[in-house]
């Protein structure tokens, strides 16, 4: 049993170190996406519907799917387009919202095209991200892949996803109708949310869990939107049970 792993925005693939760590024997597989670490060159204006062809790209059917916000997103895309690509779901604060379904500002795009880019080194970046409240919660593994992958260059250092595209990916986050099918999804999905989390609240994931045929929700206490990183070792567990259930 494969199991594929699907990250957020602005991130990479080894941000999934901590998790798969915990997963000895069992066949994982992660990838940058476009505009992503060393993913594929990303076109704008943004489409969402980019991450879920390359979903379909980067997996076979019949694994586990485990994806975090626009990644969860991405797997749920991939699922509607080929029903028969995974088996059972595991979406951590997926990225799926009503409509009205068009692009739009917000809030995370005007604050992400004011990231900033560049650092003198990656010791440099790290100490910087290490200090953010986003990364506060890390586990040490999940930053350091991060450092690894999300950052290119020698010497000076700059972001692989670059903030302007970034900015982009939140303009469109809305702009697609994956919320209006999610009832035709027939597998069984696990939706894990934070009880911290801004951008998906508690009572949203409940709302969220209720578009599913077959959808359970687990809040994980004191977990904020970056649960996969906060919380390796409770996604691992999860995910060994799937495995297990389906060997």
């Amino acid at each position: 049993m494969t199991v594929y792993f699907a990250h957020a925005t602005s991130f990479c693939g080894a941000v999934w170190n901590p998790v798969i760590s915990g997963l000895d024997g069992v066949e994982c597989v992660t990838w940058d996406f476009a505009g992503h670490g060393a993913g594929p060159t990303l076109d704008l204006p943004v489409d969402w519907r980019v991450f879920g062809e390359q979903v379909l790209d980067e997996t076979a059917p019949g694994g586990i799917g485990v994806g975090h916000s626009i990644g969860a997103t991405a797997l749920t895309m991939a699922q509607l387009a080929d029903p028969d690509r995974f088996r059972f779901l595991v979406l951590i604060e997926p990225a799926v919202f009503p409509g009205p379904y068009r692009r739009q500002e917000n809030n995370l795009s005007v604050i992400t095209s004011k990231r900033r880019r560049t650092f003198q080194s990656r010791e440099a970046a790290k100490d910087h991200f290490a200090s953010r409240d986003t990364f506060s919660k890390w586990a040490g593994s999940a930053l350091e892949g991060y450092i690894e992958c999300g950052l290119v260059g020698d010497g000076p250092v700059e972001l692989a996803c670059d903030p302007e595209v970034e900015a982009d990916i939140y303009r469109a986050s809305n702009a697609h109708d994956t919320w209006e099918r999610l009832g035709e999804i027939e597998i069984p999905v696990l939706i894990l949310a934070g009880e911290t989390s801004e951008p998906i609240p508690p009572e949203f994931a409940r709302e969220q869990t209720a578009q599913f045929q077959r959808a359970g929700l687990e809040v994980v206490p004191g977990a904020g939107h970056s649960l996969p990183m906060e919380e390796p070792e409770l996604v691992a567990e999860r995910v060994r049970r799937l495995v297990a259930a389906f060997a």
